[in-house]
């Protein structure tokens, strides 16, 4: 692992050397935890190397977005699988991505391209896209505080502490900016409303006020206290039930390795507790508030208050589709499918059923918003044994005139709006070809 991330690393120095060949500086990253993350590292480190940027969010690259020409242009969790748009750029480009690259890349300038699947790294679960950027700031300056912001990132798209997640969890300890602790990945609050809204783990307690009254009382916990006051005893008694739980609702076992025995406090952010600051800043992105999540990210605390506000909004909105479209999980041969109209989210949906009640197969959750469709396609690591979802969307919406990538267990497209049935008949026989 060290000499592939030395080589990552090398590339960092190269994209920092572009970085000092200009004065003004155009960003583009991701909506979600983290692309937020990344987005946020990269312009604190720009700030502290005294450049001047401009930073926007967006959805899908499929979006257009503006440059002037001649302008250094930085893709954060994005860039690596659209090689013909990324030849197009008329600048010198900066990519720091970890989905899995398609093609290849034909600059018309300058390119540094920092994905770890490039230098044999896993950037599916070991190496996220705030990860890259945190290696990235490093080379821009003394940026190690920035170790507590990727971690957002790093939990956010679900990776696990390894390889060089392991070296950013590790220098942040070193640097006295994260702090790990025993017990369950959980957010903070009152233990009642946490157990009820969360999604990860997610326990399926949403409105069902009197089956967790009973939960609770089983394992003698004062509903109305807050986790952070939980003795180890408590935290004990919590952990055993919840993983009963668990077990009852039929999740899949990869999940319990990042719940259970590990709580992370980033000590130098507005939200100390890693679980939470993670969740609001998603819920954030997914809502449409990416520059309220971007003001907490950077450490501006008058956003607090509004950034947890829009958390248990989106959260809410989450559990409600999640109880009303349970019974719409369709099955295919090889996949289960779900056809949903202007559903709030289709990412947290398709993770979390995949995750925690179908995990069998993988699920493709479809919405379709007037003429846009998009599509969120997940699977667990034991299918990703024999299936490659990022290849699986690629192939099916290609054939279909849409375009598709990510990775081996989460993976998206966005297809026409006339194609939906086509695109699923084509995903099944795909998964049944790979799954045989």
């Amino acid at each position: 692992m060290s000499s592939s991330l030395d080589l990552l690393k090398e590339s960092t120095k190269k994209a920092s050397e572009l970085v000092s060949r200009h004065e003004f500086i155009r960003v583009y990253t991701h909506y979600d935890a983290d692309g937020i993350s990344a987005g946020a590292i990269v312009a604190k480190a720009l700030l502290r190397a005294k450049k001047n940027f401009q930073i926007s969010f967006l959805k899908t690259l499929n979006d257009d977005f503006e440059y002037e020409k001649g302008t250094l242009l930085i893709f954060a969790d994005m860039g690596s699988a659209y090689p013909e748009k990324m030849s197009k750029v008329e600048s010198d480009l900066i990519i720091l991505d970890h989905h899995i690259p398609v093609g290849n890349i034909n600059p018309k300038r300058n390119l540094v391209h920092i994905n770890p699947h490039i230098f044999g790294l896993d950037g599916t679960y070991e190496l996220s896209a705030s990860g890259v950027a945190y290696f990235f700031a490093k080379a821009l300056g003394d940026n190690n505080d920035l170790s507590s912001t990727a971690i957002v990132g790093i939990l956010g798209d679900k990776q696990k502490f390894k390889g060089p997640n392991e070296v950013v969890l590790k220098e942040g300890k070193e640097g006295g900016y994260v702090e790990e602790k025993e017990g369950i990945n959980l957010a903070s609050g009152k233990i009642k409303k946490v157990l009820s809204l969360s999604l990860e783990p997610y326990l399926n307690f949403y409105k069902k006020d009197g089956e967790l009254e009973e939960f609770l009382k089983k394992i003698k916990i004062d509903g109305e206290k807050d986790f952070e006051d939980l003795s180890f005893e408590e935290l004990q008694r919590l952990s055993d039930a919840i993983a009963l739980r668990l077990l009852k609702l039929g999740t899949y076992e990869g999940v319990f390795e990042s719940i259970f025995g590990r709580r992370i406090v980033l000590k130098n952010a507005p939200i100390k507790s890693a679980a939470l600051l993670t969740d609001v800043v998603n819920s954030c992105g997914r809502a449409g508030a990416t520059g309220v999540a971007m003001g907490l990210l950077m450490g501006d605390r008058s956003y607090l208050d509004r950034a947890l506000s829009i958390y248990e909004d989106y959260l809410t909105k989450v559990h409600e589709e999640l109880l009303k479209r349970k019974n719409d999980v369709k099955e295919g041969f090889c996949m289960r499918y779900i056809v949903m109209e202007d559903a709030p989210t289709t990412s947290l949906i398709a993770t979390t059923y995949s995750r925690y009640i179908f995990t069998e197969k993988p699920l493709i959750v479809i919405n379709r918003k007037n003429d846009r469709v998009k599509v969120s396609a997940r699977a667990n690591e034991k299918i990703a044994q024999k299936l490659n979802l990022a290849e699986v969307m690629r192939l099916a919406a290609e054939k279909v005139g849409g375009v598709g990538g990510g990775h081996k267990v989460a993976a998206g497209a966005n297809i026409p709006s006339n194609k939906i049935e086509e695109f699923l008949k084509e995903v099944d026989r795909i998964c049944c070809t790979a799954l045989a």
